[in-house]
């Protein structure tokens, strides 16, 4: 059996790139050179061929601008095949077609299904056809390459003495070993990313028969042809058939044409569609550029470029308009090929110039920068100028906002005026180290390290809080708060240093530590720092409160101290001026608080009123949700607990080589990767892909599909909520289940329970930034799963529970269930595998992303 290939003179070497794709590949089969079978064949091969230029010849513009790069509407468009090329080796190019049209013959001695009947055990042998099968019976059950869909065409060549059926019955119920040994190496060779003896232990559960069978509409599933999860092994793919005439060659050929053509009218449409809504709805990128153009009003179908190409960044933009996609015609139906390819460049050639105009247009846009830069320089400006000094991010905030700036400002000269207070010391005899109970210098006499030190201290203090400011604004404020947090650092190292010259001088140059030389001031100025730094780290809310409150006691302090009218007035004032900028924001945060307090209350009262009848009538329903859940929280917390550390992990993690997945400060399991761009690429990967897949096997509710998680919302909750940890973020992609009632969503997290684990490897360590974890850290745990398990819960919150405080979420109830899910993607068509929990060690391209799912009433 050969496939016939015009000799056109050139070099197929190119059509094993992955950049090459053929819409149609079609199997006809080789009768014998000299037999008449092999010349009607012939003719059908090259009446079908002109026949889906000429349908599709209003068409084959847009089919071809569907894939990049190098574009066949049909296989004899293709240049001759290399010399080497065997007919099954070619089964792999099935890998990059869009719909297999195989055509199976009986009757005749050489016919197709004649020479498999002559398969069996005892008589086993490499069958071209059967590779075929099989290698197309893989992509599409398995999701892999761009094969969408079978349409085979059926030839009686008995003059109907011979039906299908009983020609069926002939052929074995055994595999054949040697074909699927073939057909698992071409799909190796093609790009399958699997083990080549996985992929032929799957193709030995196809007998002979079922593999025919398979590519039949009729067929409904064969034993012994199971999924590895035990669903079987259906006409996945199949779009009809099409019963050839025996004679008629022409009428046959247009006949075939067309519902080849309407078969792959439907996939390229659906292939399309698909294409936008993952690009309009999960990719975040590609989201952001859309609302770009409309606001430059850039129309058309230029969308539908965007999604075809994966274009999303300046880099893949500039790289697609420095290399366009090709189209090559063929010399059998040169015409219309030509002008495909003259329509083709035109609209290409259109498009990008409308592209490289965005481009000039956004040139400064941050849109366009890499994610990681756009966190590195985000803003959180949606904040109220004196609350910025009161936010969870506040050291950023008060730098951006005029109010809060002016007030940091203010901090700033009252470090200045110490400053120059402390200078001013420098001429008098404070300067010398005192006696044990006189202010008197001692003999000989010593400069005190402290009184010298303390104006560096306090002008360093308001010269690097001014220059924060300025970094906010010309740089970012994640620079600016580096700065504050080392000059915080820095005045309390200044502070110690101050303490220990005191305490040393004190106690070594001088008479003795006593009433007047000491460092007791010291100690308790470093008291006072490192509560305000432990604040600054950890409860950002509260710094500027506490550093005005203290600030201001201490300017109190040392005004009523001070001999000076003018010096202590100044320092009253200056203290008076710090407890009331602080007393200030205490007055509009409870301010702000109220008033989002009884907005709360209005909108919460149906909710609430609502909740209460739900509660009275479902109470044990409630109760019982609740348990489950307090079950699966309790076991997720004793799985963090369970962590292995040895003193090993505990070196590696103080030098910051390694960290924990469970995050104490923020109390939730990490994303394993720590790379902003890294999450939201993953996001992109599976979000569509998880839609799906959970509306596959959620039987309770409806599914409603959720959009990934927006760059610049992800980004103000990284830097609010998670102190720019972006790992913290699980709810990049997210799916809601609708439900009727609570026995619902007692029914869906009971469900739930089956068929997902709890905790799966949440207590490994890793490598900061890393996206992967060493399993040298991963605790054995897997072999006990079963093989259906795919997800591992990593967090639960049940707002059901009655004892959940629904005025934090302002009356909104929810059972909310993060779970982590891993997968591998199929390059060529882009399509991700979910992977069994206990193989996820074992798996070679695993990717893991924690995904949120909500369960709602409707």
């Amino acid at each position: 059996m050969k496939i016939d290939f015009q000799d056109r003179g050139l070099s197929f070497d190119h059509v094993n790139s992955n950049d090459t794709h053929m819409f149609v590949y079609r199997l006809h089969p080789d009768n014998g050179d000299s037999s008449t079978g092999h010349a009607e064949q012939k003719l059908l091969s090259d009446h079908l061929h002109q026949a889906l230029h000429k349908i599709l010849s209003s068409e084959t513009q847009s089919f071809h601008k569907i894939y990049p790069g190098r574009a066949y509407l049909d296989i004899d468009c293709v240049p001759c095949l290399a010399a080497q090329e065997t007919r099954a080796s070619r089964a792999r190019y099935l890998w990059n077609c869009s719909v297999f049209v195989p055509v199976i013959t009986w009757g005749q001695e050489h016919s197709v299904l004649e020479e498999l009947a002559g398969l069996d055990e005892e008589h086993d042998r490499e069958s071209d056809f059967l590779v075929h099968a099989l290698a197309a019976i893989f992509l599409l059950n398995k999701d892999a390459g761009r094969l969408k869909a079978v349409l085979p065409i059926l030839r009686d060549e008995s003059a109907g003495r011979t039906s299908l059926a009983r020609m069926s019955e002939r052929l074995s119920k055994k595999p054949s070993a040697m074909s699927c040994e073939r057909a698992a190496e071409v799909l190796v060779q093609a790009g399958v990313r699997r083990e080549r003896e996985a992929i032929r232990q799957y193709l030995l559960r196809v007998s002979v028969r079922d593999a025919v069978a398979m590519l039949l509409p009729a067929f409904r599933g064969a034993e012994g042809t199971q999924e590895e999860g035990g669903r079987a092994v259906g006409s996945k793919g199949l779009r009809g058939m099409y019963v050839a005439s025996e004679k008629d060659e022409d009428s046959s050929a247009r006949e075939a044409g067309e519902a080849i053509a309407g078969c792959l009218t439907k996939v390229v449409r659906e292939h399309v569609d698909r294409k936008l809504w993952e690009f309009c709805n999960h990719n975040p990128r590609g989201m952001e550029l859309l609302q770009m153009m409309r606001e430059s009003g850039l129309q058309g179908r230029v969308p539908e470029l965007l999604a075809l190409r994966g274009i999303e960044t300046i880099h893949k933009l500039r790289k697609h308009a420095e290399g366009s996609f090709r189209h090559l015609g063929c010399s059998a139906v040169a015409h219309s090929c030509d002008e495909v390819l003259a329509t083709l460049e035109q609209q290409s050639d259109n498009s990008i110039r409308r592209l490289l105009q965005l481009l000039e247009e956004h040139r400064g846009d941050e849109r366009f920068l890499p994610l990681n830069e756009r966190l590195r320089r985000y803003r959180d400006m949606d904040v109220d100028g004196i609350l910025a000094l009161r936010t969870s991010n506040s050291l950023e905030t008060a730098l951006l906002q005029l109010p809060a700036r002016s007030c940091v400002v203010f901090l700033s000269l009252v470090y200045l005026v110490f400053g120059v207070k402390q200078v001013g010391l420098l001429r008098t005899a404070e300067v010398w180290l005192p006696g044990k109970s006189s202010s008197m210098p001692v003999e000989p006499r010593v400069v005190r390290v402290s009184v010298v030190a303390d104006p560096v201290i306090s002008f360093s203090w308001s010269f690097f809080f001014l220059s924060s400011i300025l970094v906010a604004q010309l740089s970012s404020p994640l620079a600016a708060r580096r700065l504050l947090l080392a000059t915080g650092h820095m005045v309390i190292a200044g502070n110690v240093l101050c303490f220990v010259a005191d305490s040393v001088q004190c106690s070594v140059e001088g008479t003795g530590i006593g009433p007047v030389c000491n460092s007791n001031m010291k100690l308790v100025a470093i008291i006072l720092l490192l509560v305000v730094m432990y604040l600054a780290h950890f409860l950002q809310h509260y710094f500027w409160l506490s550093a005005f409150f203290v600030q201001g006691a201490y300017c109190v302090f040392v005004g009523v101290s001070a001999t000076g009218l003018l010096e202590g007035s100044l320092f009253l004032l200056l203290g008076v001026g710090c407890c009331l900028l602080g007393l200030l924001i205490v007055l509009r945060y409870q301010a702000a608080y109220r008033k989002t307090l009884r907005e709360l209350r209005v909108a919460m009262q149906s909710f609430e009123e609502t909740w209460r009848k739900v509660e009275e009538e479902k109470a044990a329903v409630v109760e019982e949700i609740s348990a489950v859940s307090s079950a699966i929280a309790e076991e997720l917390e004793q799985e963090i607990k369970a962590e292995v550390k040895t003193w090993r992990q505990y070196l590696l993690v103080a030098l910051g080589l390694k960290e924990r997945r469970y995050s104490r400060r923020n109390g939730k399991i990490r994303q394993v990767s720590r790379d902003f761009e890294q999450l939201f690429l993953q996001a992109q990967e599976v979000s569509a892909h998880f839609q799906l897949w959970v509306s596959s096997w959620n039987q309770v509710g409806r599914v409603e599909h959720g959009n990934v998680k927006s760059c610049g919302r992800a980004m103000q909750k990284t830097v609010r909520s998670y102190n720019r940890d972006p790992s913290c973020l699980t709810d990049l992609v997210r799916c809601t289940i609708v439900v009727q009632s609570m026995d619902e969503v007692l029914a869906w997290v009971t469900s739930l329970c089956d068929q997902s684990v709890v905790g799966f490897e949440v207590n490994a360590w890793e490598g900061p930034g890393s996206s992967r974890v060493s399993s040298e850290d991963i605790e054995a745990g897997g072999d006990g799963l079963r093989e259906d398990i795919y997800m591992s819960i990593t967090s639960i919150k049940n707002r059901y529970d009655p004892a959940y405080n629904a005025s934090i979420s302002g009356g909104y109830r929810d059972l909310c269930v993060c779970v982590e899910v891993g997968w591998t993607l199929d390059e060529m068509s882009q399509s991700c595998s979910f992977v069994p929990v206990k193989e996820w060690g074992q798996t070679a391209g695993l990717r893991k992303h924690i995904c949120e799912i909500q369960v709602v009433p409707e």
